[in-house]
Formats: C-alpha cells, structure tokens, sequence
C-alpha cells in the first residue's frame, strides 16, 4: 500500500476558512479530522436544527456532506483552490434524533475538472444517518 500523502491544507488552516467564511457560521461545524482528500467535521446539535420529533433535520446532513467534501478537496489542493458543488445525491438510512452529527468527506477522484467524492454523516461511534455522493467541479 503506498504511503499516504500529507494533506495541503491541514485542521488549523480548514478551521479558519469555516469560521472566516460567513454563509458557513450559522452551521457552526468544527473539524474534526483531516487527511489527503479528506475531512471529517462535526455539526453539534442545536435546538434551530432539529424538527419534530427531535430528529436533526435533512438540510442539516446535506450541509454537513457538502462541507466535508468542500474542506476534503482544500485538504489535498490547498485552501487557495476552488471548487463548486455539482451534484449532491442523498440517501437518509435512519434519523439523528437530539444528538450531534459527523460527517467524514472522501474525495474518490480528482480530475482536472472534477471531482466525485462520498460523504457519510454518522455518530460518534460510526453509525449511519446518510450517504452522499458528490460531484464538485473547478470553475471555468
């Protein structure tokens, strides 16, 4: 198996671009982990994201997969790189009920152009609420 390479951005660096970046603030997620094209955050619970029946609610997951996939691509190429969610697919396996959610973002493949990369929101002990892929692509 070949050695995994570092990752160019690390978890100070993708930390503060989600606390700079102001469409990014409400959500209040927090890097967890970080890897050569990849990323786990965290989204702690908050009363505002949970729907009736205390279950987190599915805009929440979906967030949490598209920034875990964005912060998984500025880990292999750099925070400087940008890129734009295509395609987010979603498939809810169970619900979250009153606890907080991570979401670990894997890059598959990276290509000049694209990317296509799997997110899954879990619990502390790895267990499923969604499964995402996601397509993002360079702007032109």
């Amino acid at each position: 198996m070949p050695a995994q390479k570092k990752p160019k951005a690390g978890k100070a660096a993708l930390q503060g671009l989600l606390d700079s970046e102001r469409f990014l603030r409400p959500w209040r997620f927090r890097v967890v982990s970080v890897g050569d094209g990849t990323c786990t955050v965290v989204l702690p619970l908050r009363k505002a994201l949970l729907r009736p029946g205390n279950i987190v609610n599915g805009p929440a997951l979906m967030a949490a997969a598209d920034v875990s996939i964005w912060l998984a691509i500025k880990a292999r190429h750099g925070v400087g790189y940008d890129a734009l969610t295509s395609d987010l697919n979603t498939a809810f396996l169970r619900p979250a009920r009153n606890e907080q959610v991570y979401c670990t973002g894997r890059i598959l493949r990276s290509g000049r152009r694209r990317f296509y990369g799997v997110a899954e929101c879990h619990d502390k002990d790895g267990h499923l609420f969604s499964y995402h892929t996601v397509t993002y692509i360079r702007p032109a």
